[in-house]
């Protein structure tokens, strides 16, 4: 009896990106390994002729844009919801402008896309200047890019030292998130980078029970430093 090969929607993702590799895009942290590098459905293969060199991770947007808009909508409105219409609510609403979008691409892919992680960062830098300007808080700047730099040092570091392990989307990443958690607080740096780590953990648990052996670390990244951001005082 023939032995039906069943895959769920993201492990089609994961095989359908090993047939694109734009160079456009960073890996990830712990990324999950593929055992095939075939299509998943003849579908697939088609979308994968018909467009070699399209950016592997367009056509999980394009797959999931109905469920990654109706998030990022819930998500930035429980934001407004949460920290109120002020300016220092604008760079929180930035960094989450792509957090769904790349949250799914790094689970799909295990990919970080610069067009987005380095577009999230232009956004979170112009709203961080917005909110120094009109609050008259020019200072807090300087604050903020120490966030910044700090946290992307460690995340440098932890790339250097992983040998593949963490990516440097992640690295990207979390220099961004530095940057916004540090419109808070130095204490909410260190709360939010500690919390992501811990939510990743969770995940690669729970992926190994699966047979998987790598795992993203941009979702956690996003979730701990939104989490933060929300509770933050």
């Amino acid at each position: 009896m023939r032995e039906m090969d069943v895959r769920t929607p993201i492990e089609a993702e994961l095989l359908q990106a090993e047939l694109v590799d734009d160079g456009e895009t960073d890996t990830g942290a712990f990324k999950a390994e593929v055992a095939e590098s075939e299509p998943a459905t003849a579908e697939d293969a088609a979308d994968a002729e018909a467009e070699p060199g399209r950016p592997a991770w367009q056509p999980v947007v394009a797959k999931w844009r109905i469920p990654i808009a109706v998030a990022t909508i819930a998500l930035e409105a429980g934001i407004l919801l949460r920290l109120g219409p002020h300016w220092t609510t604008l760079p929180v609403l930035a960094f989450a402008a792509t957090a769904v979008a790349l949250a799914v691409i790094d689970f799909a892919i295990l990919r970080l896309p610069n067009a987005l992680t380095l577009s999230t960062a232009l956004a979170a830098a112009m709203s961080l200047v917005a909110e120094a300007v009109a609050d008259h808080h020019t200072h807090q700047l300087v604050t903020e890019i120490e966030g910044g730099l700090g946290v992307g040092l460690f995340y440098m570091l932890l790339y250097a030292l992983s040998r593949g392990g963490l990516g440097l989307g992640d690295v990207k990443l979390g220099a961004v998130a530095g940057l916004v958690l540090a419109s808070r607080d130095w204490v909410h740096v260190f709360d939010g980078t500690f919390l992501a780590y811990v939510i990743t953990l969770v995940v690669a648990l729970t992926m190994m029970t699966r047979g998987r052996k790598r795992f993203p670390y941009g979702p956690g990244l996003i979730a701990g430093t939104i989490i933060v951001l929300l509770l933050a005082p």
